[in-house]
């Protein structure tokens, strides 16, 4: 497993760069967003920034992955539903769930993050805390976080506060380090399920369902069967070349690489859930077993046996 904080901790210090294909360290190494991994066994923090509008491509982690934007114009993509971002804006991505930044224009300032990744088993444990001790309060939360929240005023302030604090802690690592993080995360996680009902937040909505809105909703709810430019132009009724030019210019990337990462992602949570490897691939609308290995072997660099092996080493862990 990569142990990506640690390996990388001279290189990882600021400046370091998003690019194409993944994060460009300050010592020149590049590791892929699908690599990303965590090292503690409960959360790590960390900044990043993106100085020019880059191509990122459809992922997803087996971890939690929280992004406060600081800076930039740009809108995220998260499943099949699109949001603007604004300055500000609390960004929560579950394990599992395809995402990536969508630059429709050139960067007119940095964008810039906070980064926090939760392990899956504490996060649903601190759910489960918390929910159990809101049973007896006045209000019932809602027990599903929006994508993304936008807070305001003294919740802002205090959000700011607890995400500074976390990036001192890990950068300092002193004693007691793991234990005082997870004390802060804690007061986070609190203010997060209060937010939905917190004067001082709003939840952004979508954007405007357009043709490229309703065909990744199309291709999510139809990942086993044919997706071709073929069959999504006529199931839309436009040309194939108007459904290719769609995405290369609002995704910057091709239509069948979008259905192949779609797949590959929706085949880790498959294959986390325990079902035959062939079955996935079944499931996934990859014609036989040979294509989805090769194709997950190159996206992800491991065999998807491989991958149940190491993700079952880790859950077993906790």
């Amino acid at each position: 497993m990569k142990r990506f904080l640690m390996e990388h901790k001279d290189s990882m210090k600021p400046p370091y760069i998003s690019t194409l294909d993944g994060i460009l360290t300050a010592g020149g190494e590049l590791i892929g967003y699908q690599e990303l991994e965590m090292d503690s066994p409960y959360l790590d923090v960390h900044e990043d920034t993106s100085y020019t509008k880059d191509y990122v491509t459809l992922h997803s982690h087996e971890f939690y992955e929280l992004l406060f934007c600081r800076s930039g114009n740009l809108q995220y993509l998260i499943g099949n539903t699109r949001y603007q971002i604004r300055k500000n804006d609390i960004i929560l991505v579950p394990p599992g769930t395809s995402h990536r930044p969508l630059f429709l224009e050139q960067l007119r300032e940095p964008y810039q993050r906070t980064v926090l990744w939760i392990n899956n088993d504490f996060f649903e444990t601190c759910k489960q805390n918390f929910f159990a001790d809101a049973g007896s309060s006045q209000y019932a939360p809602q027990k599903q976080l929006p994508y993304v929240i936008r807070p305001e005023g003294t919740l802002l302030n205090q959000i700011d506060q607890l995400l500074a604090a976390l990036l001192y802690e890990g950068s300092t690592m002193r004693l007691g380090s793991e234990l005082y993080r997870m004390g802060l995360f804690l007061q986070l996680f609190c203010l997060f399920y209060r937010m939905n009902d917190h004067p001082q937040s709003d939840i952004p909505k979508p954007e405007n369902t357009g043709l490229l809105d309703q065909i990744l909703n199309y291709i999510e709810l139809h990942l086993s069967e044919d997706l071709s430019l073929a069959s999504i132009s006529a199931q839309f009724m436009v040309s194939q070349s108007t459904v290719s030019q769609l995405f290369k210019k609002q995704l910057d990337t091709g239509f069948y690489k979008i259905v192949t990462q779609r797949r590959l992602i929706e085949s880790k949570n498959l294959i986390n859930s325990g079902i035959p490897l062939k079955e996935v691939a079944e499931q996934c609308g990859f014609c036989d077993y040979s294509v989805f290995y090769k194709a997950f072997v190159k996206e992800y660099g491991i065999s998807p046996r491989s991958f149940r092996t190491r993700e079952k080493e880790t859950h077993d862990f906790y």
